[in-house]
């Protein structure tokens, strides 16, 4: 389901983010997008930050978990350049 609309984030792109260590709306916002246009989806990636991580299968681990990396998305429409 999209949950930022105006960056076209999912809650997919939401978790995975989250399980790779970006844990705020903060970090959420700079691995995604999410968040950082009109706001309206903040309270929605809140609740998503809230909810109970399953537990991976024994010794399973994200690659980039395991280096503390976060994963980076670009956000639709936005340029690297002036």
């Amino acid at each position: 389901m999209i949950v930022c609309i105006c960056r076209s984030v999912s809650d997919r792109d939401i978790r995975e983010a989250r399980d790779c260590g970006a844990v705020t709306l903060v970090a959420i916002g700079e691995a995604t997008g999410a968040g950082t246009c009109c706001g309206c989806c903040r309270g929605s990636i809140a609740r998503i930050l809230a909810e109970p991580v399953a537990a991976a299968p024994s010794g399973a681990r994200p690659a980039l978990q395991a280096t503390g990396a976060v994963p980076v998305r670009a956000a639709a429409g936005k340029r690297d350049t002036p």
